[in-house]
Protein backbone atom coordinates (compact mmCIF):
# COMPACT_ATOMS: atom_id res chain seq x y z
CA UNK A 1 0.00 0.00 0.00
CA UNK A 2 1.42 3.67 -1.02
CA UNK A 3 1.61 6.14 1.47
CA UNK A 4 -1.19 7.75 -0.24
CA UNK A 5 -3.55 5.01 0.16
CA UNK A 6 -2.37 5.03 3.69
CA UNK A 7 -3.31 8.35 3.84
CA UNK A 8 -6.32 8.84 2.00
CA UNK A 9 -7.83 6.05 4.27
CA UNK A 10 -6.78 7.57 7.55
CA UNK A 11 -8.83 10.51 6.08
CA UNK A 12 -12.23 8.73 5.34
CA UNK A 13 -12.29 7.17 8.99
CA UNK A 14 -11.42 10.86 10.33
CA UNK A 15 -14.43 12.10 8.47
CA UNK A 16 -16.77 8.77 8.92
CA UNK A 17 -15.96 9.40 12.67
CA UNK A 18 -16.90 13.33 12.59
CA UNK A 19 -20.16 12.18 10.85
CA UNK A 20 -20.91 10.00 13.61
CA UNK A 21 -20.29 12.52 16.13
CA UNK A 22 -22.07 14.80 13.87
CA UNK A 23 -25.13 12.87 13.63
CA UNK A 24 -25.32 11.83 17.57
CA UNK A 25 -24.68 15.37 18.72
CA UNK A 26 -28.42 16.24 16.42
CA UNK A 27 -30.21 13.19 17.56
CA UNK A 28 -29.23 14.49 21.20
CA UNK A 29 -30.37 17.93 20.54
CA UNK A 30 -33.25 16.77 18.54
CA UNK A 31 -34.17 14.15 21.89
CA UNK A 32 -33.37 16.93 24.14
CA UNK A 33 -35.37 19.22 21.94
CA UNK A 34 -38.34 16.51 21.99
CA UNK A 35 -37.72 15.99 25.35
CA UNK A 36 -38.33 19.76 25.87
CA UNK A 37 -41.11 20.64 24.31
CA UNK A 38 -43.01 17.32 26.25
CA UNK A 39 -42.22 19.08 29.31
CA UNK A 40 -43.34 22.37 28.13
CA UNK A 41 -46.54 21.27 26.79
CA UNK A 42 -46.84 19.40 30.61
CA UNK A 43 -46.24 22.58 32.16
CA UNK A 44 -48.92 24.58 30.22
CA UNK A 45 -51.27 21.40 30.59
CA UNK A 46 -50.69 21.68 34.18
CA UNK A 47 -51.34 25.44 34.17
CA UNK A 48 -54.45 25.08 32.28
CA UNK A 49 -55.63 22.48 34.29
CA UNK A 50 -55.02 24.62 37.70
CA UNK A 51 -56.35 27.67 36.62
CA UNK A 52 -59.70 25.40 35.53
CA UNK A 53 -59.78 23.90 38.94
CA UNK A 54 -59.44 27.25 40.26
CA UNK A 55 -62.18 28.72 38.67
CA UNK A 56 -64.54 25.85 39.32
CA UNK A 57 -63.76 26.17 43.11
CA UNK A 58 -64.38 30.01 42.83
CA UNK A 59 -67.60 29.40 41.37
CA UNK A 60 -68.41 27.13 44.23
CA UNK A 61 -67.46 29.23 46.60
CA UNK A 62 -69.46 31.86 45.15
CA UNK A 63 -72.18 29.89 45.01
CA UNK A 64 -72.34 28.70 48.50
CA UNK A 65 -72.01 32.31 49.36
CA UNK A 66 -75.45 33.08 47.26
CA UNK A 67 -77.50 30.07 49.29
CA UNK A 68 -76.36 31.71 52.35
CA UNK A 69 -77.21 35.08 51.05
CA UNK A 70 -80.29 34.05 50.25
CA UNK A 71 -81.21 32.38 53.11
CA UNK A 72 -80.44 35.38 55.14
CA UNK A 73 -82.92 37.35 52.69
CA UNK A 74 -85.28 34.20 52.77
CA UNK A 75 -84.80 34.33 48.85
CA UNK A 76 -84.48 32.04 46.14
CA UNK A 77 -81.16 31.71 45.37
CA UNK A 78 -82.07 32.01 41.93
CA UNK A 79 -83.34 35.78 42.49
CA UNK A 80 -79.51 36.53 43.68
CA UNK A 81 -76.98 38.41 41.56
CA UNK A 82 -73.24 38.18 42.10
CA UNK A 83 -71.33 41.49 42.16
CA UNK A 84 -67.40 41.67 41.34
CA UNK A 85 -65.78 43.36 43.53
CA UNK A 86 -62.26 43.50 42.14
CA UNK A 87 -60.29 43.28 38.94
CA UNK A 88 -59.09 40.17 40.25
CA UNK A 89 -62.37 38.50 40.33
CA UNK A 90 -61.24 36.95 43.80
CA UNK A 91 -63.96 38.77 46.02
CA UNK A 92 -67.75 38.91 45.02
CA UNK A 93 -70.68 40.40 46.69
CA UNK A 94 -74.50 39.99 46.34
CA UNK A 95 -77.41 41.67 45.58
CA UNK A 96 -80.96 40.56 45.02
CA UNK A 97 -82.52 40.88 41.29
CA UNK A 98 -85.76 42.76 40.21
CA UNK A 99 -88.01 39.69 41.10
CA UNK A 100 -86.42 39.22 44.49
CA UNK A 101 -86.32 42.92 45.38
CA UNK A 102 -90.10 42.99 44.71
CA UNK A 103 -90.15 40.16 47.20
CA UNK A 104 -88.77 41.95 49.74
CA UNK A 105 -90.67 44.96 49.31
CA UNK A 106 -94.16 42.52 49.34
CA UNK A 107 -92.79 40.71 52.87
CA UNK A 108 -91.80 44.49 54.04
CA UNK A 109 -95.56 45.35 53.54
CA UNK A 110 -97.21 42.49 54.57
CA UNK A 111 -95.38 42.51 57.98
CA UNK A 112 -96.68 46.51 58.62
CA UNK A 113 -100.15 47.82 58.59
CA UNK A 114 -100.92 50.34 56.59
CA UNK A 115 -97.70 49.67 54.09
CA UNK A 116 -98.12 48.48 50.73
CA UNK A 117 -95.15 47.36 48.32
CA UNK A 118 -94.97 50.01 46.69
CA UNK A 119 -94.75 52.16 49.36
CA UNK A 120 -91.43 50.46 49.92
CA UNK A 121 -87.32 51.28 49.05
CA UNK A 122 -85.03 48.04 48.80
CA UNK A 123 -81.31 49.55 49.28
CA UNK A 124 -79.00 46.65 47.80
CA UNK A 125 -75.09 47.45 48.07
CA UNK A 126 -72.53 44.60 47.09
CA UNK A 127 -70.72 45.86 50.00
CA UNK A 128 -72.82 47.35 52.55
CA UNK A 129 -76.09 44.87 52.28
CA UNK A 130 -79.66 45.21 51.81
CA UNK A 131 -81.70 47.05 53.45
CA UNK A 132 -85.68 47.40 53.16
CA UNK A 133 -87.65 50.36 53.90
CA UNK A 134 -90.22 53.15 53.45
CA UNK A 135 -89.94 55.47 50.64
CA UNK A 136 -89.69 58.75 51.86
CA UNK A 137 -91.60 59.94 49.08
CA UNK A 138 -94.57 58.02 50.17
CA UNK A 139 -94.66 58.85 54.09
CA UNK A 140 -98.17 61.49 53.53
CA UNK A 141 -99.80 58.70 51.32
CA UNK A 142 -99.12 55.89 54.03
CA UNK A 143 -99.74 58.14 57.09
CA UNK A 144 -103.24 59.28 55.55
CA UNK A 145 -104.03 55.22 55.16
CA UNK A 146 -103.90 55.01 58.70
CA UNK A 147 -105.79 57.43 59.55
CA UNK A 148 -108.35 56.11 57.54
CA UNK A 149 -108.21 52.64 58.22
CA UNK A 150 -107.86 53.18 61.78
CA UNK A 151 -110.65 55.87 62.11
CA UNK A 152 -112.99 53.20 60.28
CA UNK A 153 -112.25 50.00 62.68
CA UNK A 154 -112.70 52.84 65.85
CA UNK A 155 -116.19 53.96 67.10
CA UNK A 156 -116.23 58.06 67.02
CA UNK A 157 -112.69 58.55 65.63
CA UNK A 158 -112.73 59.96 62.54
CA UNK A 159 -109.44 60.61 60.23
CA UNK A 160 -108.78 64.06 60.99
CA UNK A 161 -108.49 63.35 65.01
CA UNK A 162 -105.64 61.28 64.17
CA UNK A 163 -101.67 61.92 64.38
CA UNK A 164 -99.79 59.59 62.96
CA UNK A 165 -96.13 58.88 62.58
CA UNK A 166 -94.36 57.18 60.04
CA UNK A 167 -90.39 56.02 60.14
CA UNK A 168 -88.08 54.00 57.65
CA UNK A 169 -89.78 50.72 58.94
CA UNK A 170 -93.14 51.80 58.55
CA UNK A 171 -95.92 53.51 61.34
CA UNK A 172 -94.54 53.70 64.64
CA UNK A 173 -97.27 55.64 66.03
CA UNK A 174 -100.67 56.57 65.98
CA UNK A 175 -102.75 58.71 68.29
CA UNK A 176 -105.72 61.08 68.95
CA UNK A 177 -104.07 64.55 68.86
CA UNK A 178 -103.91 66.90 71.95
CA UNK A 179 -106.26 69.77 70.04
CA UNK A 180 -108.85 67.00 68.98
CA UNK A 181 -109.67 65.32 72.21
CA UNK A 182 -112.77 67.55 72.99
CA UNK A 183 -114.39 67.35 69.76
CA UNK A 184 -113.83 63.26 69.97
CA UNK A 185 -115.82 63.30 73.28
CA UNK A 186 -118.43 65.84 72.30
CA UNK A 187 -118.78 63.22 69.20
CA UNK A 188 -118.73 60.75 71.63
CA UNK A 189 -121.79 61.69 74.00
CA UNK A 190 -123.94 63.16 70.78
CA UNK A 191 -123.68 59.75 68.67
CA UNK A 192 -124.53 57.49 72.57
CA UNK A 193 -127.16 60.04 72.60
CA UNK A 194 -128.41 59.48 69.45
CA UNK A 195 -128.80 55.84 69.87
CA UNK A 196 -131.09 56.13 73.35
CA UNK A 197 -134.42 57.57 72.75
CA UNK A 198 -134.43 58.71 76.49
CA UNK A 199 -131.26 60.13 76.52
CA UNK A 200 -128.79 63.46 76.20
CA UNK A 201 -125.46 64.29 75.34
CA UNK A 202 -125.03 66.01 78.48
CA UNK A 203 -125.83 62.22 79.80
CA UNK A 204 -123.21 61.33 78.72
CA UNK A 205 -119.07 61.54 80.38
CA UNK A 206 -116.20 60.61 77.66
CA UNK A 207 -112.79 60.36 78.76
CA UNK A 208 -110.66 60.46 75.72
CA UNK A 209 -106.19 60.02 75.96
CA UNK A 210 -103.77 59.95 73.08
CA UNK A 211 -104.57 56.21 72.73
CA UNK A 212 -108.45 57.12 72.36
CA UNK A 213 -111.52 56.66 74.22
CA UNK A 214 -110.19 55.15 77.66
CA UNK A 215 -114.17 55.17 79.05
CA UNK A 216 -117.82 56.49 78.10
CA UNK A 217 -120.94 55.67 79.10
CA UNK A 218 -123.77 57.51 81.16
CA UNK A 219 -122.74 59.45 84.06
CA UNK A 220 -124.55 58.65 87.89
CA UNK A 221 -126.19 61.74 87.45
CA UNK A 222 -126.94 61.23 84.00
CA UNK A 223 -128.18 57.84 84.27
CA UNK A 224 -130.94 59.20 87.09
CA UNK A 225 -131.87 62.12 84.14
CA UNK A 226 -132.71 59.41 81.83
CA UNK A 227 -134.16 57.08 83.80
CA UNK A 228 -136.31 59.98 84.78
CA UNK A 229 -137.15 60.49 81.05
CA UNK A 230 -138.44 56.94 80.77
CA UNK A 231 -140.23 56.29 83.25
CA UNK A 232 -142.20 59.83 82.57
CA UNK A 233 -143.01 58.23 78.84
CA UNK A 234 -143.80 54.75 80.23
CA UNK A 235 -145.65 55.91 82.59
CA UNK A 236 -149.03 58.06 83.47
CA UNK A 237 -146.60 60.83 84.73
CA UNK A 238 -145.94 63.97 83.64
CA UNK A 239 -142.64 64.28 84.08
CA UNK A 240 -139.74 62.81 86.57
CA UNK A 241 -136.56 63.93 87.40
CA UNK A 242 -133.49 62.39 88.79
CA UNK A 243 -134.27 62.76 92.00
CA UNK A 244 -137.65 60.62 91.67
CA UNK A 245 -136.17 57.40 90.93
CA UNK A 246 -134.01 55.00 92.84
CA UNK A 247 -131.06 52.80 91.91
CA UNK A 248 -130.90 49.08 92.07
CA UNK A 249 -129.08 46.00 91.79
CA UNK A 250 -131.42 46.37 87.99
CA UNK A 251 -131.27 49.72 87.47
CA UNK A 252 -133.86 52.51 88.70
CA UNK A 253 -137.14 52.52 89.89
CA UNK A 254 -139.56 55.26 91.14
CA UNK A 255 -139.30 55.97 94.55
CA UNK A 256 -142.06 55.69 96.90
CA UNK A 257 -143.26 59.33 96.62
CA UNK A 258 -143.50 59.21 92.18
CA UNK A 259 -145.32 55.84 92.70
CA UNK A 260 -148.01 57.56 94.55
CA UNK A 261 -148.18 60.26 91.95
CA UNK A 262 -148.12 57.51 89.20
CA UNK A 263 -151.31 55.76 91.23
CA UNK A 264 -153.34 58.90 91.30
CA UNK A 265 -152.95 59.73 87.91
CA UNK A 266 -153.28 56.13 87.10
CA UNK A 267 -157.28 56.03 89.19
CA UNK A 268 -157.79 59.62 87.52
CA UNK A 269 -157.59 57.93 84.06
CA UNK A 270 -159.14 55.03 85.03
CA UNK A 271 -162.17 56.43 87.09
CA UNK A 272 -164.95 59.08 85.70
CA UNK A 273 -165.31 61.08 88.62
CA UNK A 274 -161.22 62.35 88.87
CA UNK A 275 -160.20 64.87 86.12
CA UNK A 276 -156.25 65.32 85.79
CA UNK A 277 -154.46 66.74 88.85
CA UNK A 278 -157.78 66.09 90.74
CA UNK A 279 -156.52 63.36 93.06
CA UNK A 280 -153.57 64.48 95.54
CA UNK A 281 -150.36 61.73 96.23
CA UNK A 282 -149.81 62.49 99.95
CA UNK A 283 -153.60 62.12 101.05
CA UNK A 284 -155.96 60.91 98.30
CA UNK A 285 -153.63 57.22 98.10
CA UNK A 286 -152.90 54.66 100.39
CA UNK A 287 -150.43 51.71 100.05
CA UNK A 288 -151.39 48.53 100.04
CA UNK A 289 -149.66 44.92 100.02
CA UNK A 290 -148.96 44.91 96.57
CA UNK A 291 -149.26 48.66 95.64
CA UNK A 292 -151.57 51.63 96.07
CA UNK A 293 -155.47 52.02 96.69
CA UNK A 294 -157.21 54.79 96.72
CA UNK A 295 -157.73 56.50 100.78
CA UNK A 296 -161.57 56.66 101.83
CA UNK A 297 -162.75 59.77 100.37
CA UNK A 298 -162.15 58.83 97.15
CA UNK A 299 -163.23 55.97 97.74
CA UNK A 300 -166.44 56.81 98.81
CA UNK A 301 -166.46 59.00 95.44
CA UNK A 302 -166.29 56.43 93.46
CA UNK A 303 -168.69 53.93 95.08
CA UNK A 304 -171.26 57.07 94.92
CA UNK A 305 -170.82 57.36 91.33
CA UNK A 306 -171.45 53.39 90.46
CA UNK A 307 -174.34 53.27 92.61
CA UNK A 308 -175.72 56.29 91.17
CA UNK A 309 -175.68 54.45 88.03
CA UNK A 310 -177.03 51.53 89.59
CA UNK A 311 -180.06 53.37 90.93
CA UNK A 312 -180.86 55.67 88.76
CA UNK A 313 -180.04 58.51 91.00
CA UNK A 314 -177.33 60.83 92.39
CA UNK A 315 -176.18 59.16 95.68
CA UNK A 316 -174.43 61.31 97.81
CA UNK A 317 -170.86 59.89 98.86
CA UNK A 318 -171.96 60.56 102.38
CA UNK A 319 -174.18 57.94 102.33
CA UNK A 320 -171.79 55.35 100.77
CA UNK A 321 -170.58 53.05 104.14
CA UNK A 322 -167.07 51.39 103.61
CA UNK A 323 -166.03 48.25 105.50
CA UNK A 324 -162.69 47.18 105.20
CA UNK A 325 -162.21 44.28 103.00
CA UNK A 326 -158.55 42.17 102.01
CA UNK A 327 -156.96 45.05 101.46
CA UNK A 328 -159.28 47.75 100.21
CA UNK A 329 -162.94 48.61 100.77
CA UNK A 330 -166.79 46.78 100.48
CA UNK A 331 -169.01 49.68 99.83
CA UNK A 332 -172.56 49.51 100.94
CA UNK A 333 -175.32 52.36 100.74
CA UNK A 334 -178.52 53.01 102.57
CA UNK A 335 -180.63 56.07 101.18
CA UNK A 336 -181.00 58.78 103.98
CA UNK A 337 -184.62 59.86 104.33
CA UNK A 338 -185.14 63.49 104.08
Amino acid sequence: MSADESELEEEEDGSTRLRDRARSAFQEQRQQASEGSTRLRDRATTAFQQRRQQAQRAREAIAEQRDVFAGALELDAGNIEPIQLDQRGSEFGFVPDETGRDELAMDFAADRPFVEPADTLVDADPREGVQTRTDPDATDEIAARARSETAADTDFIQGRDLDVEVGPGGVSGIEVADDRRDDVADRTRQELAEDDEFAEPGDFSADVSAQGIERAGLSDQGARRRAGRQFAAETPLREAGPDDVTATDDGFTLDAEAQRRVAARQFEADLEPFGAGELDPSSDIRETGDGFGLAEGPTREVAADQLSDQVGDTVDPADVELEPSDGGFEATFERRRR
